[in-house]
């Protein structure tokens, strides 16, 4: 993975990173350039525990120039980051509806991406009135590009 300040800021704040994972991103931080001491501490930890991760993270997020965002602002982040990636690989939408109200319960029902986070109902009501799968499908990928914008 490469080092992405806006989606690790994002996942940060929705609270989405283990501390397992933390020292991946101060390896991509360094291999993007980026270079501190509480960073590369970070980066040589293996396995760390929640509290080894606490200890340091503090002056990783000052070295990286990690900002604070809000969960409405890092579920948008995600939201139309998850959109582009299923639009650009043509998967089928239907099966990341679920994602996207995921995505939206996590962030405390944000307002921001309230027109994905029900899409699961917006299909599923759609069923029920007899549309085609192929319509509803044609219905939410419309969504999303509109949405990825």
């Amino acid at each position: 993975m490469s080092f992405d300040r806006e989606q690790i800021e994002a996942r940060l704040a929705l609270d989405l990173i283990a501390s397992a994972d933390m020292p991946q991103i101060a390896q991509d931080a360094l291999e993007a350039g980026f270079d501190g001491p509480a960073t590369v501490r970070l980066a040589i930890l293996e396995h760390p525990t929640y509290f080894e991760v606490a200890e340091v993270f503090p002056r990783v997020v000052k070295e990286l120039g990690l900002a604070q965002v809000t969960t409405g602002e890092a579920a948008l982040r995600l939201a139309k980051e998850i959109a582009r990636e299923i639009l650009r690989k043509g998967d089928d939408p239907l099966q990341h509806v679920r994602a996207f109200e995921s995505l939206w319960i996590r962030s405390k029902y944000a307002k921001e991406i309230r027109t994905l986070g029900t899409l699961y109902d917006d299909v599923w009501i759609a069923q029920s009135m007899g549309r085609s799968d192929q319509e509803i499908r044609d219905s939410v990928t419309s969504a999303l590009r509109t949405f990825a914008k």
